[in-house]
């Protein structure tokens, strides 16, 4: 008997939680025993060009093994690709290291050892996602979450007993230590499941054009905001300097934690709804899709209220004072990122349920991640590094607005706002309780979520029995 789907969609953002909490702590770990400078420079070898590399080397192929009824067919043919991939990529980077390095303003006298370690990310990340994208394809919810966990887990340890135990402070080991988690974890994973992943390469399939363009879609919907990040980082690297882009990864280290939500439905949707008989049906009943995004969208705004009001001490807290920019503009990347999962919500509902992938849809999509480098540069020239945050969040504000305008499917929208008038009730009155008693951060913390959430009960912007449906052990129509 399979689990309710509200609980999967809780298991998700509770392994998101461990998963991004560890990346989290890991990295304040690092931030305190190396530079701004430093920690811009790991964070570009290790997250940043390896997140915009997979682009080719990932492409769509992850959500292609994500479809319930066809996606297996295609593991093999993702392993080659991915491992081809990486090779021409390699190549590539090896023979053009001197201008990249330079465009980027990391340090070229350490370039070979810095691309030996982008290569090791980018060929783990990229097996890896082919090995999580199958799984996720055979509805194994939890073997995915924990094999996307596990990197992130063992990056903590492996940090906090470099640093805390063995006092390893020297920059190059730090960038090792950060980087071999997903090298190890694959190993582990080829070991185990060698005779399987050897046996899948007797049968090579083709994808075909159309699971092609569902495979895109999604993938494109799915890393819109990561990607654009990406592109701001490398902006920001080549306008101000790497320790600017080590300012801006903090923000969206804290800003990621509302992707928990969109990540979640994005993990749950597409593989439930491919391969569900009534398509409708499994967002508008009750547990459902539709009272699952209205829950995470709450939610996402109780992460809002917690960051207008207590910004610079997380930063302080979390990072020490030499990170102080990285609270100046946070607010305004983090409402971005609610417009993002709304736009997200909209979008993964609309390509789950059509038969076929509107072309106009996702050229509007191309088209805004080729802008948005432009904007970006344009945005800093005048308001410096604030242009990069507003850009940003522009550029989700508009994305999301011609999203829904493109829409075939307007139904999932109107189950997303029912009740947001409660929503924005409940938001009003705990932003003038916190802001009249001006409550200190751990407190106020406690003291706003609890407003909030017992506000969102009694206005019944929430159903009491969410509960009982997330821990519920129901059979799913699929």
């Amino acid at each position: 008997m399979r689990r309710s789907l509200s609980y999967y969609a809780l298991f998700y953002v509770v392994s998101l939680i461990f998963m991004r909490g560890s990346g989290i702590l890991a990295k304040i770990f690092m931030a305190r025993v190396i530079t701004p400078y430093e920690y811009g420079i790991i964070t570009m070898i290790v997250i940043s060009l390896p997140g915009i590399l997979q682009l080719v080397t990932n492409f769509c192929f992850f959500d292609i093994l994500g479809h319930a009824t066809e996606g297996k067919k295609y593991f093999s043919f993702t392993l080659i690709y991915g491992i081809f991939s990486v090779s021409c990529i390699s190549l590539v980077l090896y023979l053009f290291q001197v201008p990249l390095f330079n465009f980027l303003n990391l340090p070229a006298d350490s370039a070979n050892f810095l691309l030996m370690v982008l290569i090791l990310v980018l060929f783990s990340v990229t097996i890896s996602g082919s090995l999580i994208g199958i799984l996720r394809g055979m509805k194994k919810h939890s073997a995915a979450a924990s094999l996307s966990l596990a990197p992130s887990v063992l990056r903590l340890l492996i940090i906090f007993i470099a640093i805390y135990i063995f006092s390893i402070s020297d920059v190059n080991m730090i960038l090792i230590i950060f980087a071999i988690p997903a090298f190890l974890v694959l190993c582990a994973i080829l070991l185990i499941k060698w005779d399987e992943i050897i046996s899948s390469l007797n049968s090579i399939n083709l994808p075909s054009k159309e699971i092609l363009m569902f495979g895109f879609a999604i993938f494109i919907v799915n890393s819109w905001g990561t990607l654009g990040q990406h592109i701001n980082r490398i902006v920001i690297s080549h306008n101000l300097g790497i320790e600017w882009q080590g300012y801006f990864d903090v923000s969206l280290t804290l800003a990621a934690l509302l992707t928990f939500f969109s990540s979640a439905l994005y993990n749950i949707s597409i593989p439930e709804s491919t391969g569900a008989t009534d398509k409708k049906d499994i967002f508008s009943k009750k547990g459902g899709l539709g009272d699952i995004g209205r829950l995470f969208l709450s939610m996402s705004f109780l992460f809002v209220l917690v960051i207008y009001f207590y910004s610079e001490q997380i930063i302080e807290i979390l990072f020490s004072a030499d990170y102080a920019p990285s609270g100046d503009y946070l607010i305004i990347i983090v409402i971005g990122y609610v417009f993002l999962y709304v736009q997200q919500f909209i979008a993964f509902t609309n390509i789950s349920l059509s038969e076929r992938t509107s072309n106009k849809f996702v050229t509007i999509i191309l088209l805004s991640l080729i802008v948005y480098p432009f904007f970006t540069h344009y945005m800093m020239e005048y308001f410096g590094f604030m242009g990069a945050y507003a850009s940003s969040t522009i550029i989700i504000i508009a994305y999301t607005f011609t999203t829904y305008i493109y829409a075939k499917e307007k139904f999932p929208m109107i189950l997303l706002l029912q009740g947001f008038e409660k929503l924005v009730l409940s938001i009003i009155i705990t932003f003038f309780i916190i802001y009249l008693f001006k409550p200190p951060f751990v407190f106020g913390s406690i003291f706003l979520s609890t407003i909030y959430v017992a506000s969102l009960f009694i206005l019944r912007y929430l159903d009491k029995d969410i509960f009982a449906e997330i821990m519920g052990k129901k059979d799913i129509d699929t």
